[in-house]
């Protein structure tokens, strides 16, 4: 059903007086409010695309006009509650959601710059009736001890989620505007309106929801001083949140949270044993359960090869400190290597074997490699001799294509083993060579034997 609404005309005459100008550039933004049928709470479905299509085409034109306005108005002269009355759902459309678009964030971003410095400190009072109180923090925004209501509180939050409501489209997008554009001292000053939405939705039962607040986070994180962040003791509290989502491995998975998570973990602890702690724990929730509790079959590869990806970040982030959990990791990613490489593990495969690659190379200072050097051998052995028969695979969907960056990654371990491990070059090579040259003179040259 197409959404039909007339649009202020946007050829008014310039000389239109401010108070005129505001009333119709209200009368425009009422115009942006998400229609009946493509409200959050209606959207346990898919919304049909061509009505989104629709609103997107509608609200683009809507914020061409109103911008087009706002170059002639004095915004001095506007009071900045005014101004945050008048800009609610233009704001509400600054995000990623489904009914908006880049080119309306574009518009958007075009004309905030015209309008009052302190409309983003404006906006936070109008946000407190859409969150719940969270359990967990004082009347000031300081941990408590003990939840409020008891161990069963963060539950009983998710009975009252007006920010799920149908009034509330969009509200998570004002306040990630809203911080997103606030000074140091401004988020400092404005703390108790940003955390307690922030955490109520790191905190949803949803993990799109605790995805949006994560992202909340780590606009005004760096703009919050770590000294002040332990005082109130909520380091522990967004930490404690960011590692649980981690452990949830939903699918599709949220990439986001493990870079924010790392992030979080250099902001808020220091070098020592408590920072190795949390990289314990993370080693834990984001890999070792990810591998553990993975969904089986093809279900389960989005997660798995999520999990392969984080291993990757790890050791970025690591280095070498990552030879901590070889024991862990190696066996973890050789393992589904085992098994016949038809088309739909191909992913799953080249996203193992990408993360094997990253892991040797980190521990190449470390001479500890050489006692996996069996192990990687045996697997990735059987896999080349698989590769080369490819058995099960066809040329549909790019599979030689994928075939192909398998087999240059397994090259790639090839050598690097030789590289740190210079034995296997006198030993297991020639012995692979000589067990079956037809398989291995392309993945072992004469050069590493």
């Amino acid at each position: 059903m197409a959404i039909a609404e007339d649009i202020t005309d946007e050829s008014a005459p310039a000389t239109s007086s401010d108070a005129e100008l505001l009333l119709t550039i209200e009368e425009l933004s009422k115009q942006l409010a998400l229609p009946e049928q493509l409200l959050p709470e209606y959207m346990t479905y898919e919304p049909d695309e061509v009505q989104l299509e629709t609103y997107r085409h509608k609200a683009l034109r809507v914020v061409q006009t109103i911008a087009k306005k706002v170059e002639v108005v004095d915004w001095d002269m506007v009071d900045v509650e005014d101004q945050a009355r008048i800009f609610d759902n233009v704001l509400r459309l600054r995000g990623e959601d489904p009914w908006t678009s880049t080119q309306i964030c574009k518009v958007i971003d075009d004309m905030t710059p015209s309008l009052s410095p302190s409309l983003p400190t404006a906006i936070l009072p109008t946000l407190r009736p859409y969150f719940s109180p969270h359990p967990s923090l004082s009347a000031a925004s300081r941990a408590l001890s003990r939840p409020t209501g008891g161990k069963e509180a963060t539950v009983d939050l998710h009975d009252s989620q007006p920010f799920k409501s149908s009034s509330a489209w969009g509200i998570s997008n004002l306040l990630s505007w809203s911080v997103s554009r606030s000074m140091e001292s401004e988020i400092e000053r404005n703390i108790g309106m940003i955390l307690p939405p922030t955490l109520v939705m790191m905190d949803d039962w949803e993990p799109s929801w605790r995805c949006r607040g994560a992202t909340i986070l780590e606009k005004w994180m760096d703009k919050f001083d770590a000294t002040i962040m332990r005082r109130m003791g909520i380091d522990k509290l967004l930490l404690d949140s960011l590692i649980h989502t981690l452990s949830l491995h939903s699918n599709p998975p949220l990439e986001a949270i493990l870079p924010i998570t790392l992030k979080s973990v250099e902001k808020c602890t220091d070098r020592g044993e408590k920072r190795t702690k949390r990289y314990e724990e993370i080693v834990d929730k984001a890999l070792v359960q990810g591998w553990t509790y993975a969904p089986s079959g093809i279900d389960g590869k989005p997660v798995l090869i999520h999990v392969a990806e984080e291993v990757e970040l790890l050791c970025g982030v690591l280095g070498t400190g990552i030879v901590r959990w070889l024991k862990t990791i190696i066996p973890h990613l050789l393992d589904p290597l085992q098994y016949p490489p038809t088309s739909p593990v191909l992913l799953h495969y080249r996203a193992n074997l990408s993360a094997l690659l990253c892991v040797v190379r980190s521990v190449r200072s470390t001479g500890r490699l050489d006692r996996w050097r069996g192990q990687i051998l045996n697997v990735l052995s059987r896999l080349w001799i698989q590769l080369k028969e490819q058995q099960g695979i066809d040329d549909e969907g790019g599979g030689e294509e994928k075939l192909e960056a398998i087999r240059a990654l397994v090259r790639d371990i090839f050598a690097e083993l030789a590289r740190q491990i210079p034995s296997v070059q006198q030993v297991e090579y020639p012995r692979l060579l000589a067990t079956a040259p037809n398989f291995f003179s392309d993945l072992i040259p004469a050069s590493q034997a």
